[in-house]
């Protein structure tokens, strides 16, 4: 039986040399758009786990 690979998602586009390294450790590599929602990046910053979508007016003011 074939063994499950580790999933890693990343943004896309990824660079060549973050595939080669992500695919040397052993993950599959799937675009941060598909990620379960409940998936919290462990290199992510609280800020870069804000919502995708359009800004309110006072986000957009600053």
């Amino acid at each position: 039986m074939m063994e499950k690979q580790k999933v890693h998602y990343e943004p896309h586009p990824v660079s060549p040399e973050r595939k080669a390294e992500l695919r040397a450790q052993g993950y599959r590599i799937v675009d941060v758009a598909f990620a379960p929602a409940d998936y919290v990046r462990a290199d992510a910053e609280p800020e870069q786990a804000a919502r995708r979508g359009r800004r309110s007016n006072s986000e957009s003011a600053a």
